[in-house]
């Protein structure tokens, strides 16, 4: 009821034909690399032709790179615009925004593994598309829309939901939402019950939190691994070799990681045979060093996406930050699409309350990201769990945002953490030209 009733009337509720995309993505994964290529060629065609006709950032420099996305290939008009950075979004994010966009736009910010708040939107269209390929990856491990999952997960926009509403809703849905921010013995113990009576067919979640929630279940002995469960997937951080053991070895099902990011998209996502396919039919991936220019296949660089179904606000030739390489097919499993591989991304160390408690950094870094006047942050936590956080603000930041951090930091880390805040004029970056946004001693 839920696969076939439920869960495609929630989507049509909220404006989305999500289960009609999923159809589509279903055929498309069998296609060549060549007739996805196609696709690519006139999802792209139509976008260009909708920015430059729609938001004057892009009407622009069409203009003043003499590109015509009407005529000629569009992939050639493409490689011809300049790469879209975070910079750029900040100080021409209204003239980016598609000219009389629906009220369904959707406003959305980020902190990203840079540590600079970012806000952005995006429409229905693509977060049906992006829901279903997520959907999709699901089935490739015979996880079916529907099936019961538990999300270890920790965004604010979903906690401030856990309301009789959000639960009634997650109940319809066969959905439990289980905080990553809060990782106390007694918080994962019953975290571990749960996974046991509510019988799911599927995990998700940041990789760290799963790894520790599994590391503390081995080594207190408590056993949780329902027959239902089928898989585990992953997202929002590197994955490495020794949480994917950590995981696998105490639920007993396979690791699936997933790579995307808010502003980006569903992006890519691995399969049963291992490789890690893009999402060709939505996004076109490139690979480029650090003056911008294409790498050769198999090299690393970095990764620069373009989402052909966002139409509140294009993001053209988008940098993500990102270091990955696009990698030779066919993959065994038969799909065309393209196979890749991130080398590095968003790496996340955990925090420490007070009272022992473990947190996820994202605790902390939501925190900052709200606030407007945050240009860019780095928090430090030490070895004694003292909290520092140096700021790159905007004139705008005072007294009321200086309060509204450290009652936020208190609020995730205890009423007693000693908090200093330093406003600097730059945070220096990781030889990569990253910015490590949480460095934790403690």
């Amino acid at each position: 009821m839920v696969r076939h009733i439920l869960s495609p009337l929630h989507e049509s509720l909220l404006g989305r034909n999500t289960f009609a995309c999923l159809r589509e993505l279903e055929v498309s994964q069998w296609q060549s690399p060549e007739k996805l290529r196609g696709l690519q060629r006139t999802k792209l065609r139509r976008l260009l032709v909708l920015a430059a006709a729609n938001c004057s950032y892009y009407h622009d420099l069409f203009k003043q790179r003499a590109v015509d996305p009407q005529r000629g290939d569009p992939l050639d008009a493409l490689a011809r615009l300049p790469l879209l950075d975070k910079t750029i979004l900040r100080t021409r994010r209204r003239d980016m925004i598609r000219n009389g966009s629906p009220r369904a736009t959707i406003r959305s910010n980020t902190g990203g593994s840079t540590g600079e708040p970012l806000t952005f939107y995006f429409d229905r269209r693509r977060v049906a598309y992006d829901k279903a390929a997520r959907m999709r990856t699901h089935r490739w491990f015979g996880v079916e829309p529907g099936d019961r999952e538990i999300y270890l997960w920790g965004a604010p926009a979903e906690l401030k939901r856990q309301d009789r509403a959000r639960i009634l809703r997650d109940r319809l849905t066969n959905e439990m939402l289980l905080s990553a921010f809060n990782m106390s013995p007694r918080t994962m113990r019953e975290y571990l019950g749960r996974i046991e009576t509510f019988r799911p067919v599927s995990l998700f979640g940041y990789p760290s939190s799963i790894a520790l929630l599994c590391e503390f279940g081995r080594s207190n002995g408590i056993i949780a691994r329902p027959t239902s469960l089928k898989a585990v997937f992953v997202t929002g951080e590197v994955l490495d070799d020794r949480q994917r053991s950590a995981i696998e070895r105490y639920f007993g099902v396979p690791v699936a990681n997933g790579y995307g990011s808010r502003e980006g998209g569903f992006l890519a996502h691995q399969c049963p045979q291992g490789s890690t396919h893009v999402t060709s039919e939505n996004v076109i991936m490139e690979i480029v060093d650090d003056g911008g220019a294409p790498v050769p296949q198999g090299e690393s660089g970095e990764i620069v996406i373009t989402h052909l179904d966002n139409y509140a606000m294009p993001f053209i030739r988008y940098r993500t930050g990102d270091v990955g390489r696009l990698l030779n097919g066919p993959c065994a499993c038969g799909r065309g699409l393209q196979v890749m591989d991130v080398v590095a991304g968003r790496r996340t160390d955990f925090l420490v309350a007070t009272d022992g408690t473990v947190k996820h950094a994202l605790s902390l870094i939501y925190v900052l990201r709200e606030i407007d006047s945050v240009r860019q942050f780095q928090i430090l936590q030490d070895r004694n769990r003292d909290v520092r956080i140096d700021v790159v603000a905007t004139p705008e930041f005072g007294r009321i945002q200086h309060n509204q951090i450290d009652r936020g930091v208190r609020r995730q880390l205890g009423r007693d953490v000693r908090v200093s805040l330093a406003l600097v004029d730059r945070i220096e970056a990781l030889p990569s030209g990253k910015h490590r946004h949480v460095v934790s001693e403690a």
